[in-house]
Protein backbone atom coordinates (compact mmCIF):
# COMPACT_ATOMS: atom_id res chain seq x y z
CA UNK A 1 0.00 0.00 0.00
CA UNK A 2 2.76 2.53 1.14
CA UNK A 3 4.88 1.60 -2.20
CA UNK A 4 1.50 2.59 -4.66
CA UNK A 5 1.23 6.01 -3.05
CA UNK A 6 4.93 6.79 -3.93
CA UNK A 7 4.63 5.85 -7.50
CA UNK A 8 1.18 6.83 -7.85
CA UNK A 9 2.15 10.86 -7.90
CA UNK A 10 5.45 9.89 -10.33
CA UNK A 11 3.21 8.40 -12.49
CA UNK A 12 0.68 11.38 -12.11
CA UNK A 13 3.69 14.19 -12.92
CA UNK A 14 4.86 11.75 -16.07
CA UNK A 15 1.58 11.52 -17.59
CA UNK A 16 1.01 15.28 -16.99
CA UNK A 17 4.62 16.52 -17.97
CA UNK A 18 3.66 14.82 -21.32
CA UNK A 19 0.70 16.12 -21.46
CA UNK A 20 1.74 19.97 -21.08
CA UNK A 21 4.82 19.30 -23.58
CA UNK A 22 2.03 17.79 -26.59
CA UNK A 23 -0.11 21.10 -25.66
CA UNK A 24 2.71 23.46 -26.30
CA UNK A 25 3.91 21.59 -28.77
CA UNK A 26 0.59 21.77 -30.76
CA UNK A 27 0.06 25.67 -29.91
CA UNK A 28 3.65 26.52 -31.06
CA UNK A 29 3.55 24.44 -34.53
CA UNK A 30 3.47 27.77 -36.54
CA UNK A 31 6.61 28.88 -34.69
CA UNK A 32 8.35 25.62 -34.98
CA UNK A 33 7.51 25.32 -38.86
CA UNK A 34 8.51 29.23 -39.13
CA UNK A 35 12.01 29.13 -37.34
CA UNK A 36 12.73 25.96 -39.58
CA UNK A 37 11.53 27.58 -42.72
CA UNK A 38 14.14 30.49 -41.79
CA UNK A 39 17.19 27.65 -40.46
CA UNK A 40 16.88 26.33 -43.65
CA UNK A 41 16.80 29.26 -45.46
CA UNK A 42 19.55 30.87 -44.00
CA UNK A 43 21.69 27.64 -42.64
CA UNK A 44 21.19 24.88 -44.79
CA UNK A 45 20.47 21.63 -43.90
CA UNK A 46 20.18 20.07 -40.83
CA UNK A 47 17.40 22.10 -38.89
CA UNK A 48 17.88 19.74 -35.73
CA UNK A 49 20.18 19.33 -33.91
CA UNK A 50 20.73 15.94 -31.94
CA UNK A 51 23.61 14.88 -29.73
CA UNK A 52 24.13 11.78 -27.26
CA UNK A 53 22.99 12.97 -23.67
CA UNK A 54 22.83 10.74 -20.30
CA UNK A 55 19.35 10.66 -18.47
CA UNK A 56 17.69 9.13 -15.87
CA UNK A 57 19.16 6.03 -14.36
CA UNK A 58 22.35 6.51 -16.82
CA UNK A 59 20.16 5.54 -19.90
CA UNK A 60 21.57 7.50 -23.20
CA UNK A 61 19.18 9.36 -25.34
CA UNK A 62 19.67 11.92 -28.05
CA UNK A 63 18.61 15.58 -27.50
CA UNK A 64 16.99 17.48 -29.50
CA UNK A 65 17.75 20.96 -30.53
CA UNK A 66 17.80 23.43 -33.09
CA UNK A 67 21.22 23.79 -35.02
CA UNK A 68 22.73 27.20 -34.26
CA UNK A 69 26.56 25.80 -35.36
CA UNK A 70 27.94 25.30 -38.69
CA UNK A 71 28.23 21.45 -39.70
CA UNK A 72 30.87 19.41 -37.97
CA UNK A 73 31.91 22.02 -35.67
CA UNK A 74 34.17 19.57 -33.63
CA UNK A 75 34.63 21.06 -29.90
CA UNK A 76 31.10 19.80 -27.20
CA UNK A 77 31.73 23.28 -25.43
CA UNK A 78 30.97 26.45 -26.83
CA UNK A 79 33.70 29.50 -26.21
CA UNK A 80 32.87 33.05 -25.57
CA UNK A 81 32.35 34.90 -29.39
CA UNK A 82 32.46 31.13 -30.66
CA UNK A 83 32.78 31.35 -34.45
CA UNK A 84 31.08 28.22 -34.79
CA UNK A 85 28.01 29.83 -33.81
CA UNK A 86 25.97 31.40 -36.74
CA UNK A 87 24.30 34.56 -37.28
CA UNK A 88 20.39 33.23 -36.73
CA UNK A 89 22.05 30.85 -33.83
CA UNK A 90 23.14 33.63 -31.71
CA UNK A 91 19.57 34.78 -32.32
CA UNK A 92 17.99 31.27 -31.29
CA UNK A 93 20.68 31.06 -28.55
CA UNK A 94 19.73 34.31 -26.88
CA UNK A 95 15.66 33.73 -27.08
CA UNK A 96 16.14 30.15 -25.58
CA UNK A 97 14.96 29.54 -28.77
CA UNK A 98 16.80 26.58 -30.07
CA UNK A 99 15.40 24.64 -26.69
CA UNK A 100 12.44 24.05 -28.09
CA UNK A 101 12.68 20.82 -29.42
CA UNK A 102 13.39 19.21 -25.96
CA UNK A 103 9.86 19.15 -25.72
CA UNK A 104 9.61 15.95 -28.15
CA UNK A 105 12.34 14.85 -25.01
CA UNK A 106 9.96 15.24 -22.72
CA UNK A 107 7.11 13.99 -24.85
CA UNK A 108 9.38 10.93 -25.54
CA UNK A 109 9.62 10.78 -21.52
CA UNK A 110 13.22 11.55 -21.57
CA UNK A 111 13.62 14.48 -19.79
CA UNK A 112 11.22 16.95 -17.60
CA UNK A 113 10.76 20.44 -18.26
CA UNK A 114 12.41 21.41 -14.92
CA UNK A 115 15.57 19.25 -13.97
CA UNK A 116 19.44 18.76 -14.35
CA UNK A 117 20.52 19.70 -17.47
CA UNK A 118 21.83 16.25 -19.66
CA UNK A 119 25.72 15.92 -19.34
CA UNK A 120 27.29 14.67 -22.70
CA UNK A 121 29.11 12.02 -22.64
CA UNK A 122 32.40 13.07 -22.68
CA UNK A 123 32.13 14.61 -19.31
CA UNK A 124 29.43 11.51 -17.51
CA UNK A 125 30.57 9.18 -14.28
CA UNK A 126 28.15 7.32 -12.83
CA UNK A 127 29.67 8.38 -9.15
CA UNK A 128 29.43 11.73 -9.83
CA UNK A 129 25.76 11.81 -11.45
CA UNK A 130 23.70 9.34 -8.67
CA UNK A 131 21.10 12.18 -8.85
CA UNK A 132 19.94 10.76 -11.97
CA UNK A 133 18.52 7.70 -10.02
CA UNK A 134 16.52 10.16 -8.75
CA UNK A 135 14.96 12.67 -10.81
CA UNK A 136 15.10 12.98 -14.83
CA UNK A 137 17.18 15.88 -16.54
CA UNK A 138 15.44 18.79 -17.41
CA UNK A 139 14.95 21.54 -19.75
CA UNK A 140 15.83 24.16 -17.30
CA UNK A 141 17.93 24.15 -13.74
CA UNK A 142 19.32 26.24 -10.73
CA UNK A 143 22.34 26.24 -13.07
CA UNK A 144 20.60 26.43 -16.55
CA UNK A 145 19.30 30.06 -14.79
CA UNK A 146 22.58 31.11 -12.75
CA UNK A 147 25.04 30.32 -16.14
CA UNK A 148 22.72 31.21 -18.60
CA UNK A 149 25.41 32.84 -20.65
CA UNK A 150 27.88 29.95 -20.02
CA UNK A 151 30.32 30.62 -22.63
CA UNK A 152 31.20 34.39 -20.70
CA UNK A 153 32.10 32.25 -17.06
CA UNK A 154 33.82 29.94 -19.33
CA UNK A 155 36.66 33.07 -19.87
CA UNK A 156 36.67 34.58 -16.73
CA UNK A 157 37.87 31.03 -15.02
CA UNK A 158 40.15 30.91 -17.91
CA UNK A 159 42.38 27.83 -18.14
CA UNK A 160 42.79 25.04 -21.25
CA UNK A 161 39.84 23.19 -19.14
CA UNK A 162 37.60 25.54 -17.35
CA UNK A 163 34.66 23.10 -17.85
CA UNK A 164 36.06 21.11 -15.45
CA UNK A 165 35.72 23.95 -12.88
CA UNK A 166 32.48 24.75 -13.89
CA UNK A 167 31.15 21.51 -13.89
CA UNK A 168 31.62 20.46 -10.26
CA UNK A 169 29.12 23.37 -9.10
CA UNK A 170 26.77 22.24 -11.37
CA UNK A 171 26.58 18.75 -9.92
CA UNK A 172 26.10 20.36 -6.35
CA UNK A 173 23.50 22.45 -7.67
CA UNK A 174 21.85 19.00 -9.32
CA UNK A 175 22.48 17.35 -6.30
CA UNK A 176 20.70 20.16 -4.21
CA UNK A 177 17.55 20.25 -6.87
CA UNK A 178 17.41 16.22 -6.81
CA UNK A 179 16.94 16.22 -3.10
CA UNK A 180 14.53 19.09 -2.58
CA UNK A 181 12.37 18.72 -5.26
CA UNK A 182 8.62 19.07 -5.19
CA UNK A 183 6.04 20.49 -7.39
CA UNK A 184 5.78 23.99 -5.94
CA UNK A 185 9.79 24.48 -6.64
CA UNK A 186 9.28 23.10 -10.09
CA UNK A 187 6.82 25.69 -10.71
CA UNK A 188 8.99 28.21 -9.23
CA UNK A 189 11.82 27.23 -11.11
CA UNK A 190 9.42 27.58 -14.37
CA UNK A 191 8.40 31.03 -13.55
CA UNK A 192 12.01 32.22 -13.00
CA UNK A 193 13.44 30.63 -16.22
CA UNK A 194 10.43 32.71 -18.55
CA UNK A 195 11.43 35.60 -16.42
CA UNK A 196 15.31 35.16 -17.22
CA UNK A 197 14.37 35.10 -21.12
CA UNK A 198 13.82 38.71 -20.41
CA UNK A 199 15.69 39.94 -17.57
CA UNK A 200 18.62 37.16 -17.02
CA UNK A 201 20.16 38.82 -14.35
CA UNK A 202 17.78 39.99 -12.20
CA UNK A 203 16.47 36.60 -12.45
CA UNK A 204 20.06 34.89 -11.52
CA UNK A 205 21.30 37.84 -9.01
CA UNK A 206 17.97 38.63 -7.23
CA UNK A 207 15.89 35.15 -7.11
CA UNK A 208 18.18 32.47 -7.26
CA UNK A 209 21.67 33.13 -5.98
CA UNK A 210 20.81 34.82 -2.79
CA UNK A 211 18.77 31.45 -2.00
CA UNK A 212 21.90 29.02 -3.45
CA UNK A 213 24.22 31.61 -1.58
CA UNK A 214 22.35 30.80 1.87
CA UNK A 215 21.42 27.01 1.62
CA UNK A 216 24.23 25.84 -0.31
CA UNK A 217 27.65 27.10 1.40
CA UNK A 218 30.00 25.32 -1.17
CA UNK A 219 28.79 27.32 -3.81
CA UNK A 220 29.91 30.69 -2.68
CA UNK A 221 33.49 30.80 -3.28
CA UNK A 222 32.61 30.21 -6.53
CA UNK A 223 30.11 33.02 -7.32
CA UNK A 224 31.95 35.33 -5.20
CA UNK A 225 34.80 34.74 -7.83
CA UNK A 226 33.23 34.94 -11.36
CA UNK A 227 29.54 36.27 -10.47
CA UNK A 228 30.00 39.16 -8.33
Amino acid sequence: MTYGKIIKPKILMELFSRLIALQILILILPIILLVSIISLIMQGRPVFYKQERVGYDFRRFKIYKFRTMENNSGELITHYNDQRITFFGKILRKTKIDEIPQLFNILKGEMRFIGPRPEVIKYFSEHKFQFLKIVKPGISDYASIIFRDEAKILKKIGGKNPYNDLLPIKLILAEYYSYNKNFILDLKLVSITIISIIFPDFSSKKLIIPHIYEKVPKTQTFFDRYLS
